[in-house]
Order: structure tokens, then sequence, then C-alpha cells
């Protein structure tokens, strides 16, 4: 029996120890947990991407006469209450009248018109013209195909009152009707 190889071959290998060379299980774990780390980094920036694009759609799709600031132009009022009509929600569309018109026709009316005709206020805009303009009052005229096939125009009256925009009065007809030069509300 050769005592010295054995005595070698029971002892651990500390050449590459010291030689300044890690373990390779220790390199491994450092390998591991670097890529760990890169596949983190990647979540995190999807992640944060994907919450800004929801946000984003949110502000500017979903509920636009809630979080977008007071003011704006008239047919920028005009488009946010259709697009509350077509989603439903006749509470935000009926907001968006001024106090004067509030008054005069209560949210159950203006609820039971909606009810009553759902289909003709289920619209895609064609069209947005301005009718008359000043400094505190617009007309826009609005061309709009409904779900029910019709084309209709509605005519909004909109006043300033403040830094907002409000509509103080709403026509609608068939485009037959207003050539004929006959607009109901």
């Amino acid at each position: 029996m050769n005592s010295t190889n054995e005595l070698f071959s029971i002892l651990p290998d500390d050449s590459a120890a010291e030689r300044g060379q890690p373990d390779a299980r220790l390199a491994a774990e450092r390998e591991r947990r670097a890529r760990m780390l890169r596949r983190l980094r990647v979540l995190l920036a999807a992640g944060s991407a994907a919450f800004a694009l929801t946000i984003w759609l949110l502000v500017r799709v979903e509920n636009p006469a809630r979080l977008l600031p007071p003011g704006g132009e008239p047919a920028r009022i005009v488009r946010i209450h259709l697009a509350a009509l077509n989603r439903g929600e006749l509470r935000e569309a009926y907001a968006l009248f001024s106090p004067h018109y509030r008054e005069e026709v209560s949210f159950d009316a203006y609820h039971e018109l909606i009810v009553t005709h759902r289909r003709m206020f289920r619209t895609r805009l064609l069209a947005l013209s301005s009718r008359e303009s000043s400094g505190d009052r617009a007309v826009l005229d609005t061309r709009l195909l409904a779900a029910d096939g019709e084309h209709y125009v509605a005519r909004f009256t909109l006043v300033r009152a403040g830094d907002r925009w409000w509509i103080d009065d709403l026509r609608w007809g068939s485009e037959a009707e207003q050539r004929r030069g006959v607009i109901a509300v």
C-alpha cells in the first residue's frame, strides 16, 4: 500500500481554492441567481408597461367625463355624451347637461326617453360640424348612424359656465326631418 498516495487522495483538492477559483457549485449558483434577477427585471418592466397602458386606456376611453379635467371644447363634450349613451351610462350622460336643462328635464324623464328609444341612441358619429359659435355659446350639428340603421341629426347647444362647457339643449331627429326643417327633442 502506498501510504503517500492514500493520504493525498483522502484530503480534498484545495488547489482550486488556493488559486482563487470558486467552486463549480458556487459559480453555478451565482449564474442561476443572475438569470433570475434578469427575469425579474424583465417581468417588472413588462408589468409596469402593462399597468401604464391600462391606466391610459381607462382615462382615454372608459370614463372621460369624470377622469379628465373640466373644460375643453364643445365638440369633446358632445363626443363624451354620445360615448356615455352608447355604453348605457345614462347618469354620466345626464351629468353633462347644464343646471338649467336639468331643472327643466328630470333624470327620470330623460331616462324614460332613452330607454324607450334605445336603438335610436346607440349611435356611431359620422360627422360633427359647428353651426354657430360665440364666446360662451356653441351650436354643433352631428350626423349619426344609429343601431336601428337610421341616420339622425342631433343639434347640441352648449354654454360655457366658468371653465366648463355644458349641454344646454339637445334636438334629435332623422336626417329626412332635418332636411325638411323639423327636428324634435
